[in-house]
C-alpha cells in the first residue's frame, strides 16, 4: 500500500502569523512519502511557530530511523521528549522566550498498517466509504467536559473554553503524554485527514463525512472543496494534510496545492499580462504619433537650402551627356 493522493492546506486564516507547521513542507511531499506531520503552535504563547516547526522537523527525521515493529506509543513519547530537550536548548541559546508549546499529529504508512500519534487538540482521522472508523481524541477541556456528560459535541464546538488544550509539547520540562493509535488493515480508497483546530471552526465530522464519500471523490478539488468551509471565515491559521491509499503502481500520486497559492500565482500571471499589452498599446501610439508627425513634418516643412535639388552646371567642351545629366541630392529626414 502507498499513498496516491495527497491534499493539503496551509493557510495563516485571521491571524496576523502562521504558528502551523506542516510536514512535509507544503508543495514538497513525494510520491514515496510515509510520514505526515500536523502542528500547531499553542496560540497565546510566544514563539508558537518556533515550537511546530522544530518538532515536526525533529519527529520526521527521527521516526524514520525505526522500523513498524519498533514503534509504540512508548518510542514516540520518547523521541518527543528528545526533540524538547533540543528546543528547550534551542531557545536557551537564542535568547527566546521559554513559553512556547506545540500541538502534535503524526502518521505513518507501513505498507498495510499505519501509525498514528497524537498529543493536544490536533486530530486524525481515518475514512473509508464515507464512514469515519477512527479519529483521535482530545486532549481539551471541552472533551473532558462531554466526556463526563456536562456538554455536547455541539456545545463543545461553540464553548468559550475550547480552545483550553490539557496536553502539548512544552519547552518547560513539564511531562509529554502523547497517545498512539494502530490501523492495522489500511485499504484501497482509505482517507487520512490530519488537521489543527482551524479547519473545525467551521468543518464538522458530519461535513468530512459528506466531503469524502461524493462520487468520483478522487477526482474532486478536494482542497478547494475544504476551502469553502474555511477561507474567510476561519479565525484561527488553519491546516491539514489529507491522504489516500492505494495499492503500489496502479495509482498515479496526486498532489492538490493550496488554493489561496493558485489564486496568487493567476493573479500575478494576470497582472504580467496586463503589463506586457499595456506596454504594447504605448508603443504602438507613441509610433503612431511619430509616424504622423513626420509626414506632417515632410508636407509643411520648408525645406533648408542645403538640402535642396541643385544642377551642376559643366564646362563647355565637356561631353554633351555630362552636360545635360542633374545630380540630385538626397532629402535625409529626422
Amino acid at each position: 500500500m502507498r499513498i496516491t493522493g495527497i491534499w493539503y492546506l496551509h493557510e495563516i486564516g485571521a491571524k496576523k502569523n502562521q504558528e502551523d507547521y506542516i510536514w512535509p513542507v507544503a508543495g514538497r511531499a513525494g510520491a514515496d512519502e510515509t510520514v505526515f506531520i500536523v502542528c500547531d503552535g499553542v496560540g497565546g504563547s510566544d514563539n508558537g511557530e518556533i515550537a511546530s516547526r522544530f518538532i515536526a522537523e525533529f519527529i520526521a527525521l527521527r521516526v524514520k530511523e525505526f522500523e513498524a515493529g519498533q514503534m509504540s506509543e512508548a518510542l514516540i513519547n520518547q523521541l518527543l521528549s528528545e526533540a524538547r530537550t533540543g528546543l528547550m536548548k534551542f531557545a536557551e541559546d537564542k535568547h527566546l522566550n521559554p513559553d512556547m508549546a506545540t500541538t502534535f499529529s503524526l502518521f505513518i504508512l507501513y505498507g498495510e498498517s499505519a501509525f498514528i500519534a497524537w498529543c493536544g487538540d490536533t486530530r486524525v482521522y481515518h475514512v473509508r466509504s464515507g464512514k469515519i472508523r477512527f479519529k483521535t481524541e482530545d486532549h481539551s477541556l471541552v472533551n473532558t467536559l462531554v466526556k463526563e456528560g456536562e456538554i455536547t459535541e455541539e456545545e463543545a464546538r461553540l464553548h468559550p473554553q475550547k480552545n483550553i488544550i490539557l496536553r502539548a509539547i512544552r519547552a518547560d520540562g513539564s511531562p509529554i503524554e502523547a497517545d498512539a493509535h494502530w490501523i492495522t488493515d489500511v485499504q484501497v480508497d482509505d482517507f487520512f485527514l490530519l488537521c489543527t483546530d482551524g479547519i473545525l471552526e467551521n468543518i464538522t465530522d458530519g461535513d468530512i463525512e459528506l466531503l469524502l464519500s461524493k462520487k468520483d471523490v478522487e477526482k474532486s478539488d478536494l482542497t478547494g472543496l475544504f476551502q469553502e468551509y474555511c477561507f474567510g471565515k476561519t479565525r484561527d491559521n488553519y491546516s491539514m494534510y489529507l491522504l489516500r491509499t492505494g495499492v503500489a503502481g496502479i495509482k498515479k500520486p496526486v498532489v492538490a496545492y493550496s488554493k489561496n497559492k493558485l489564486f496568487l500565482i493567476s493573479a500575478i500571471l494576470l497582472i504580467f499580462v496586463l503589463i506586457i499589452f499595456y506596454v504594447s498599446r504605448v508603443n504602438i501610439r507613441h509610433y503612431q504619433i511619430q509616424r504622423k508627425d513626420s509626414v506632417l513634418s515632410s508636407t509643411n516643412q520648408v525645406p533648408k537650402r542645403d538640402s535642396l535639388p541643385y544642377l551642376e552646371i559643366v564646362n563647355e567642351g565637356e561631353d554633351s551627356a555630362t552636360a545635360d545629366s542633374l545630380k540630385i541630392d538626397s532629402v535625409r529626414k529626422k
